[in-house]
């Protein structure tokens, strides 16, 4: 290694501890604040930073279209403390929907003595999001669920929020799909909304008649138009599936064998592992278990098995690959046969890479000696 190499790599680390250390030097309270307009409102907002040099001079700053609407009592900080906002906004708003200003705080850099080294400003924004109503009735959605196991309900929760100028009545269903296909509808109570109102609605699904497997849901939202939210849960049970595995294996000495499997189940499986059995015309030539996982929830994993491929010929083998798992103290299996394929390790390559070498060297050596005759003429 050269002494050049070191010193990049010196200064390589330093950048990174440098770069972590300032992400965590410059903080802003609140992050987030989010008003419904109203005409004229007004409101003063207390801002902290913290900074971890004492000695950091700050820049404050506003931006976004509601921006001049904005007074700061202060622009410049040392080493954080505090600074009031004043948001005025006007009596009337044109373009209706969220509107965002942003509240930033960066370091200060001198440039001068910046020059020659890597400087770098830190910059942190927090944000205020006024919304604007749409004339007339307009209705927001969103649908959130969770996966189960077989037999367990789910929990359907409907955020709702009335985002126009107007009061408005809803009817609320969630229509239950698999594989595009309505098999349940769930009504809710119609109640009203007034304009710029959020409302939380709960709905549960009871899962005892349904089978395994990934279903959507689809929350409609009608108030004179249709408002929609779609969400997608899995019922489970406990049961691994064979995705993948190792379908050609080289003959020479010990090689491995690749199985990926998925959890389908809602819950942790402690163990799981497999048991390979290779046959040829039913009679098994070799078995071996792979090593053993545990999985999460739907987790897709790859478990690996080796074996001695020395007695082996070339050919289209059947391989009986056996998933044992264990949850909640019960185990279980999952079996499939598959055909493998068995070859010898081909020399085609190394062969064509000798020709290739070999044809390199005889084209420089043609130019060396075509070279040097060149120049005794």
């Amino acid at each position: 290694m050269t002494k050049r190499f070191w010193l990049f790599g010196f200064l390589f680390i330093l950048i990174v501890i440098f770069s972590v250390k300032s992400v965590f030097a410059l903080g802003l309270s609140p992050g987030k604040q989010v008003f419904n307009f109203e005409p004229n409102f007004e409101i003063s907002i207390v801002y902290k930073v913290l900074e971890d040099n004492p000695e950091q001079e700050l820049e404050v700053y506003v931006s976004g279209d509601l921006a001049d609407f904005v007074k700061l009592d202060r622009k410049n900080l040392v080493g954080g403390g505090f600074f009031d906002l004043n948001l005025k906004l006007p009596d009337y708003i044109e373009i209706p929907g969220k509107h965002i200003i942003y509240v930033g705080v960066k370091q200060k850099i001198d440039e001068e003595l910046a020059k020659g080294i890597i400087g770098t400003s830190v910059v942190i924004q927090g944000i205020i999001v006024i919304n604007v109503p749409y004339p007339g009735k307009y209705v927001d959605v969103s649908l959130n669920s969770h996966n189960v196991n077989v037999g367990e309900p789910v929990n359907f929760e409907i955020g709702l929020i009335s985002r126009g100028d107007e009061d408005v009545e809803i009817f609320p269903r969630i229509e239950i799909l698999s594989q595009e296909k309505t098999i349940e509808t769930l009504f809710l109570q119609n109640r009203f909304l007034k304009s710029q109102e959020q409302l939380g609605l709960k709905k549960t699904l009871d899962t005892s008649n349904y089978n395994p497997g990934t279903y959507d849901a689809i929350a409609i939202i009608d108030y004179g138009k249709i408002a929609e939210a779609r969400a997608e849960f899995k019922i489970g049970e406990l049961i691994i599936e064979i995705l993948n595995y190792t379908r050609k294996i080289t003959i020479e000495g010990v090689q491995k064998f690749d199985i990926e499997i998925q959890s389908g189940w809602n819950n942790k499986i402690d163990g799981a592992y497999a048991e390979v059995n290779i046959l040829n015309n039913s009679k098994s030539l070799v078995s071996f278990k792979t090593s053993t996982t545990e999985l999460i929830p739907w987790e897709k994993k790859t478990i690996t098995g080796y074996f001695d491929t020395t007695d082996f010929v070339e050919g289209i083998y059947d391989a009986n690959i056996s998933v044992i798992y264990f949850g909640k103290d019960i185990g279980k299996s999952t079996n499939k046969i598959v055909k493998v394929e068995f070859v010898k390790e081909s020399n085609i390559i190394l062969i064509g890479a000798i020709i290739l070498g070999i044809l390199v060297i005889l084209i420089i050596v043609i130019f060396v000696v075509k070279k040097y005759v060149f120049n005794k003429k």
